[in-house]
């Protein structure tokens, strides 16, 4: 019986270990280098991340890299998406997300910056509007691209 026990115990210690189904995203190190433009992470406040449904896990150092990689990836459908809240830095479900595009010069040039509170958001766009004149413009975008 003891035994019995013991190998129900371990039954279940394996099946709740093996994914609960969560899906979460993962730490960026120094090494890293986004999926899209291949470029370094210079500011993880403007990353985000793609899991598949495999759990492979695309990091991406501008918002508007991840925007890119979609459109140009059809056939990576994500099991996840996160950003980085800009105030707190802590990862977001894309879908618990206010995304706005602003003034501010992130990685790719992208102006994408996320937020968990949609107020602090638009007041943020307020404190930081997207410019409106060519003279004023951010140049290029992801990889070179118009953002």
């Amino acid at each position: 019986m003891p035994r019995t026990v013991i190998v129900h115990f371990l039954l279940g210690a394996l099946v709740a270990g093996c994914g609960s189904g969560e899906v979460r995203p993962v730490e960026i190190f120094a090494e890293d280098m986004c999926a899209h433009c291949r470029m370094a992470f210079s500011d993880r406040r403007f990353a985000a991340e793609l899991v598949t449904r495999e759990r492979e896990v695309y990091k991406f150092d501008d918002i508007g890299c991840l925007e890119s990689f979609r459109e140009e990836h059809p056939g990576t459908p994500p099991a996840a998406l996160f950003v980085r809240d800009y105030p707190s830095n802590s990862w977001l479900p894309v879908e618990r997300a206010t995304v706005v595009r602003t003034g501010v010069a992130t990685p790719m040039a992208s102006g994408l910056v996320a937020f968990a509170d949609s107020s602090e958001a638009r007041a943020f766009v307020a404190g930081h509007p997207v410019p409106t004149t060519a003279m004023e413009e951010p140049t290029g975008g992801c990889c070179g691209k118009e953002g």
